[in-house]
C-alpha cells in the first residue's frame, strides 16, 4: 500500500483518533500484532491519548490470539500458523487459558464463544483509526452500526455484496487532501475496489464515504467487520 501524506485540515490531527482527548502519542492502524514481521513499510500511524493507546492492547493480543486458535481449532502454541501468536501464548498462560476456556466441542466440531464485547471493541477502534486517517475524519463518537462476522459463515451473496467494487461508488466526496481523496485520482497498485492491502491475506480495509462514513476490515481472511457513522 502505497504511503501518501495528507493534506486534510491539520486541526483535525490535534487529539486522539479514539475518545477525542488531547493527544500525546501515536498509535499503528492497525495494531502490529495483526500483522507479521517484517512489517509494511510506512505503516500508518494515527494520533492518540496514552489511555487509549495503552488501554485497547489487552483486547487486541486477545482478538489476535482467537483468530489464529480458531483457524488452528487448538490453543496450543505449537499449532499456531503464526510464529507471534505462538510466541503470545507461551508467554501469557492466562491468556491461553482464557481463550481455552471458550473452546467447546458441538456436533464433532470444536468451536470458539468469543467475549464479543471485546471484539466489538476492537473493530470500532480500527475503524476509527482508518477513517481518521484515510478520510481525515474524526468518529470518535459511537457508531451508528457494527456487525463482526466470520467470512466462513456468510452466504455467497453477503461475500459478495461486502467485497463488491461497486459499494465504493461515490455518494460524497471524502474531505479534500485526505488520502482517500488523492486515491481517487490516481491509479496505485494495491487498490482494487477501493480495497486497501496492508499486508496479504493478514490484513484489509474499505475506508468510503457512502451517506456516512464506512469501515470495512478483514482480518486474516477470516473476521470481517463492518463499521458506520451515519
Amino acid at each position: 500500500m502505497r504511503y501518501l501524506n495528507t493534506y486534510g485540515d491539520q486541526r483535525q490531527l490535534a487529539f486522539c483518533a479514539f475518545c477525542g482527548g488531547r493527544t500525546g502519542t501515536r498509535d499503528h492502524c492497525p495494531s502490529r500484532v495483526f500483522l507479521d514481521e517484517p512489517y509494511p513499510e510506512n505503516l500508518a500511524v494515527v494520533p492518540a491519548c496514552s489511555r487509549c493507546n495503552q488501554g485497547f492492547s489487552a483486547d487486541e493480543e486477545y482478538l489476535a490470539c482467537l483468530i489464529s486458535c480458531v483457524l488452528a481449532g487448538s490453543t496450543t502454541p505449537d499449532c499456531m500458523p503464526r510464529v507471534k501468536i505462538a510466541r503470545i501464548l507461551r508467554n501469557k498462560p492466562a491468556l491461553r487459558d482464557r481463550i481455552e476456556g471458550c473452546r467447546r466441542r458441538l456436533n464433532s466440531e470444536t468451536i470458539f464463544k468469543p467475549e464479543t464485547q471485546r471484539v466489538t471493541s476492537v473493530l470500532t477502534k480500527l475503524a476509527k483509526g482508518h477513517a481518521l486517517h484515510e478520510l481525515h475524519e474524526p468518529c470518535t463518537q459511537v457508531p451508528s452500526q457494527v456487525l463482526v462476522k466470520p467470512v466462513s459463515t456468510m452466504t455467497e451473496a453477503d461475500r459478495f455484496e461486502f467485497d463488491a467494487s461497486t459499494r465504493s461508488e461515490i455518494a460524497s466526496w471524502p474531505e479534500v487532501g485526505s488520502r482517500a481523496m488523492q486515491r481517487l485520482i490516481m491509479t496505485e497498485r494495491g487498490v482494487c475496489g477501493g480495497w486497501l492491502e496492508v499486508q496479504p491475506g493478514r490484513y484489509r480495509f474499505n475506508a468510503s464515504v457512502i451517506d456516512g462514513i464506512e469501515i470495512r476490515i478483514v482480518i486474516n481472511e477470516y473476521l470481517a467487520g463492518l463499521v458506520r457513522w451515519d
